[in-house]
C-alpha cells in the first residue's frame, strides 16, 4: 500500500468517525466507537514495515494484535440492522431511504475495516515471516495468518458476548483476566470457529485476487 494509499484511507475513516460525531444518534450511536476501534489497528499496521527496529516492530505488533479483533467486531454489528425493521406488512423490503441510509451507515465501514483489516493480517504475516526466518516453513505465512485471525476470533467473542473493549486491558487487566479464564465452553468454540471461517473466506478470495493480478501482469 503506497503512502498516497494510506493517507485516502485515514481521510475515509476519519471524515465518517467526523459524520459520525455529528449526525449518528440514537440506536446507532455504538458506530462511532465501534469505528474509532477498527481504525486503531489499520493505523497501526501502516507502522509495522520493516524499517522498525526489531524492539518497536514487536512493541507495536502486540498492540496491535490487542485491537485487532475490533475489525471483524463490525461483522457482528450487521445484526443491528434488525432494528431498521426492513420488512413492510407485505413481507417485501420497504423503499424507504433513510433505512436504506443507516443500511449504509452500518455496512460501510464494515467492509472497510474487514478487506483492509485482512489485507494488514496478511502483510504483518509477511513481516513476521521474514524476522522469524520462517520462510522455509511450508505455507509460513498462510499459516501465520491463520493464527492471526484465530486470536481475533476469539477477541470478537469477548467483545460480543462479555461485552469488553480492547481498551479495558489498560483501565482492568485483573478483571478481563478473571472472565477470560471463565468463558470456554463448547458453544464459544463453535461461535469462534464459526468467525474464524469467515476471516479465512476473505483471506483466501484476498489471496486468489493477488494472485490473478500477478499474473495479468506477466
Amino acid at each position: 500500500m503506497t503512502s498516497l494509499q494510506r493517507w485516502l484511507l485515514r481521510l475515509i475513516y476519519w471524515v465518517f468517525i467526523g459524520f459520525a460525531a455529528l449526525s449518528i444518534h440514537g440506536s446507532f450511536s455504538f458506530l462511532l466507537l465501534n469505528t474509532i476501534l477498527a481504525y486503531i489497528p489499520i493505523e497501526l499496521s501502516f507502522w509495522l514495515t520493516k524499517r522498525r527496529s526489531a524492539l518497536l516492530f514487536w512493541l507495536i505488533a502486540v498492540i496491535w494484535l490487542l485491537f485487532y479483533p475490533n475489525a471483524p467486531y463490525l461483522m457482528t454489528d450487521l445484526f443491528h440492522l434488525s432494528l431498521l425493521k426492513p420488512y413492510g406488512i407485505n413481507g417485501l423490503l420497504r423503499f424507504d431511504l433513510p433505512m436504506w441510509r443507516d443500511f449504509a451507515y452500518l455496512v460501510g465501514p464494515m467492509l472497510v475495516s474487514v478487506l483492509v483489516g485482512t489485507y494488514s493480517v496478511d502483510q504483518i504475516a509477511l513481516e513476521i515471516q521474514r524476522r522469524l526466518h520462517l520462510a522455509k516453513l511450508p505455507w509460513g505465512r498462510s499459516l501465520i495468518s491463520g493464527g492471526l485471525f484465530l486470536f481475533a476470533s476469539i477477541g470478537v467473542y469477548v467483545g460480543r458476548f462479555l461485552r469488553l473493549h480492547s481498551i479495558y486491558l489498560l483501565i482492568t487487566p485483573q478483571y478481563i483476566i478473571k472472565q477470560l479464564i471463565e468463558m470456554w465452553s463448547e458453544k464459544m468454540f463453535a461461535f469462534v470457529l464459526i468467525i474464524w471461517g469467515l476471516q479465512l473466506l476473505f483471506y483466501l478470495v484476498w489471496r486468489w485476487t493477488l494472485a490473478a493480478a500477478n499474473d495479468q501482469t506477466k
